[in-house]
């Protein structure tokens, strides 16, 4: 019964992460505060008295929804999300941001590369996605052991947990890459995988309880 209420519970919370991870996959729009034009000037300025502006290493899991350009004629001024907030750069800055981008993943080395990031916090959610997958790759390794063993195709309870956790870890890694057809699918599976679970467990009560049944009969004959 506590193994039911804890799929139950999964179940619920996996029904609140599924829209919140939604709408933080979302950036919001925010105007800069002052206007492009007069960003520019004053950037201008500040590079002709040798002030160079230290700019933000950008994130490569960024969309191209996520930079907002905004066409001046003094130039053009581009706003991007970052960890700090909403940064508003000029176009030589935003080139110096990218090749700053660039830089992180050659020093990062052949893995850096190979896992397409650019800080060492990414490793986290890649590390999160990989354990994902060697769940969902264990479910199918358990479930081929269980219906060897017994001669017939069989789907133990441990397929079904491993599908559950397997599926919200990827489903966590796919909102960090923000791959619209892996959160959708792993986002509709949690449900299947979570009912099963309460199915299994409801199921496993009743049987207890008819078992018991015929004992308390015969109790209550004994004290009458």
């Amino acid at each position: 019964m506590c193994v039911e209420r804890w799929a139950r519970l999964i179940l619920v919370l996996a029904c609140l992460v599924v829209p919140l991870s939604t709408a933080l996959a979302q950036v919001t729009e925010t105007a800069p505060r002052q206007s492009a034009a007069e960003l520019i000037e004053e950037r201008e300025r500040a590079e002709a008295r040798g002030e160079r502006r230290e700019v933000p290493s950008l994130d490569l899991q960024m969309r191209l929804k996520d930079v907002q350009v905004t066409t001046t004629p003094r130039g053009d001024v581009v706003t991007v999300e970052t960890e700090e907030g909403s940064v508003t750069l000029t176009a030589n800055e935003y080139v110096r941001a990218l090749a700053n981008t660039k830089a992180a993943v050659e020093h990062g080395g052949f893995l850096y590369k190979l896992l397409n990031i650019s800080r060492p916090l990414s490793i986290l959610w890649i590390g999160i996605g990989f354990l994902g997958q060697a769940l969902f790759t264990f479910r199918m390794i358990l479930q081929w052991w269980a219906s060897e063993k017994h001669k017939r195709s069989v789907v133990p309870i441990g397929f079904w947990w491993g599908s559950l956790l397997g599926g919200l870890m990827l489903f966590v890694y796919f909102v960090w890459r923000k791959d619209i057809v892996g959160i959708v699918g792993q986002s509709t599976g949690v449900f299947v995988y979570a009912r099963n679970l309460i199915l299994i467990y409801r199921g496993r009560r009743l049987e207890a309880a008819h078992a018991a049944a015929p004992a308390r009969r015969e109790a209550g004959h004994a004290v009458s």
